[in-house]
């Protein structure tokens, strides 16, 4: 499916790993001038890979054209009725950007029930053509969830990520927030911005001592629950 993508949909993206408290981490953000713009809420994601673990291992070999695909939701896990969104997540050199198609929703039970969101999958995939075409031979192996807060600095989006579990979908069919495995000491600080804002975004990361990282919460969540 050919994609027309302009320059204004590419950003840059650049992730930082902390282990302070999470209160330690807010004042630093205060201090460089940063401004909360949205209350934390929590994410989750279910990501989609080929049985052979296709996109994690082009990943970990720094292919230059990759991408990535999740069913993201926001809020609630269990016993809610939920509105989530396919999202292709792809990387063109040192550049991302997102395609993202509206699903309709879900309604999860007191146990997540995988069966029955595989279904739903088949369902939304029937319903229109782009679906299908970005979860063709792909299976949801890989369950993230992250508490997220939002905050902004001379058009440069930054936000903070804690609280971060994982479950490995190849091997459950029913999960509960007991079988989450959850890796509470890493904080991740993400800045978004255009080209035009390089220098404003390196003025902020001055501030955090060369803890620039790569990291993926996809490639860490496979590597903590599959190897």
């Amino acid at each position: 499916m050919p994609l027309n993508i302009n320059k204004s949909q590419l950003r840059n993206e650049r992730k930082f790993i902390f282990f302070e408290p999470h209160s330690s981490i807010e004042k630093l953000l205060n201090s460089i001038g940063a401004k909360e713009i949205y209350s934390p809420r929590n994410i989750n994601s279910i990501y989609f890979d080929t049985y052979f673990h296709r996109n994690f291992y082009e990943a970990i070999d720094g292919i230059m054209l990759r991408s990535k695909v999740r069913v993201r939701w926001y809020g609630k896990i269990f016993n809610v009725e939920i509105e989530p969104q396919l999202e292709s997540k792809n990387r063109i050199n040192q550049h991302n950007y997102k395609i993202t198609n509206k699903l309709e929703s879900f309604k999860t039970k007191k146990l997540f029930s995988l069966i029955d969101f595989n279904k739903y999958v088949q369902n939304q995939k029937k319903r229109k053509d782009e679906i299908n075409y970005y979860l063709n031979n792909l299976y949801p192996n890989l369950f993230v969830s992250y508490l997220r807060s939002y905050y902004i600095f001379d058009n440069v989006r930054i936000t903070l990520d804690t609280d971060l579990k994982f479950i490995n979908l190849a091997k459950v069919n029913l999960f509960s927030e007991k079988n989450l495995l959850c890796i509470n000491k890493k904080k991740i600080i993400e800045l978004k911005y255009g080209d035009e804002f390089h220098k404003k975004a390196t003025k902020i990361t001055k501030t955090f001592n060369n803890r620039l990282n790569k990291f993926s919460k996809y490639q860490v969540g496979i590597s903590e629950t599959f190897f």
